[in-house]
């Protein structure tokens, strides 16, 4: 089930930022929501900022030349295979340098450009359908789907055509490391050091809520590059009229996701698929408006504020 309150927080000081109205833990019912407009304040200047300072640093690049789509093959085999983040990929296995392999052809590829050094800081796929055969298999599904639960009814009724699976999703070891080998940040600068000041220094009327925003914002401006990625996605997604993702993740990365309001749905046990591994489905509407009710910076970042994705309708709560 999809959350669509923060569980850090106690129940009654859960903002909804899509309405007026929390839950209260006493009444049982929605009541006005008497910390909204402070918070809407605050959060109204951490997703600007988010949003400007990813704008500031990175770009998506779409790789649609052979140029571009070379850097990516390049980008996969050395992680994949000269660091050797991913068992069962071999240096001797890729002779040119470059990993790729059928699914590639019926996929669309992005890069994350880091704009002050130009570096490609990573790069992911998203595997789109078969459209002359459109029950052709996804890659997780000729792997994994042997060990799929068979009671999930949302597998039954897909809708193949607006399927696409999250593949290849890579950070360069750079970028996946927060400190440059220089003791550098990649994107401190200081026009946004007070986004890393000690907390008893907040000059603010901290509340539990406004506390819990700036711990989750000062975690979020140091994950900009895995954000970039999901931008990749969500803009990949929308091209090509994507309305589900299956994805394969390692249990590390699925709790990143859930700690920032991505919420996919298990749909397998944990298996080997190229090391440990779970399949997971997500419908992205939902993944979307629990995003928006949940982290709402990260909600503006991945929509362009609501470019993209419009807002979910008002959150109804009883």
């Amino acid at each position: 089930m999809i959350q669509m309150y923060n569980r850090n927080l106690p129940l009654a000081e859960t903002a909804f930022n899509a309405g007026d109205y929390v839950k209260s833990a006493t009444a049982g019912r929605a009541v006005p929501n008497p910390i909204k407009k402070r918070n809407n304040i605050y959060l109204s200047k951490t997703h600007n900022s988010l949003i400007s300072i990813f704008n500031k640093y990175f770009e998506i690049v779409p790789a649609v030349t052979p140029e571009k789509l070379v850097q990516a093959y390049r980008i996969r085999y050395e992680v994949y295979c000269k660091e050797g983040l991913i068992p069962g990929f071999y240096p001797e296995d890729y002779p040119d340098g470059l990993e790729y392999d059928q699914y590639d052809e019926r996929s669309v590829h992005s890069l994350l450009v880091y704009k002050p050094s130009g570096l490609i800081a990573g790069t992911v796929r998203m595997v789109l359908p078969d459209q002359d055969k459109i029950d052709t298999k996804f890659p997780l599904e000729k792997f994994a789907s042997n060990s799929f639960y068979t009671k999930i009814k949302s597998l039954k009724s897909l809708s193949r055509i607006h399927v696409g699976e999250i593949s290849r999703l890579i950070l360069t070891l750079e970028f996946r490391k927060y400190w440059r080998e220089d003791g550098q940040k990649y994107i401190m600068e200081e026009e946004f050091e007070y986004l890393f000041q000690p907390e008893n220094q907040i000059k603010t009327n901290t509340s539990n809520t406004d506390l819990y925003y700036y711990k989750n914002f000062k975690r979020q401006t140091a994950s900009y590059p895995i954000f970039g990625l999901f931008v990749a996605i969500v803009q990949m997604s929308i091209k090509h009229n994507l309305k589900y993702w299956y994805a394969g993740m390692e249990p590390g990365l699925a709790k990143l996701c859930r700690i920032f309001g991505i919420d996919f749905t298990p749909i397998s046990p944990i298996v080997d698929y190229y090391g440990p591994c779970r399949s997971y489905l997500g419908y992205i509407p939902d993944i979307m408006k629990s995003i928006y009710c949940t982290n709402m910076p990260l909600w503006a970042l991945l929509t362009n504020d609501g470019v993209l994705i419009p807002r979910p309708n008002q959150l109804i709560v009883g």
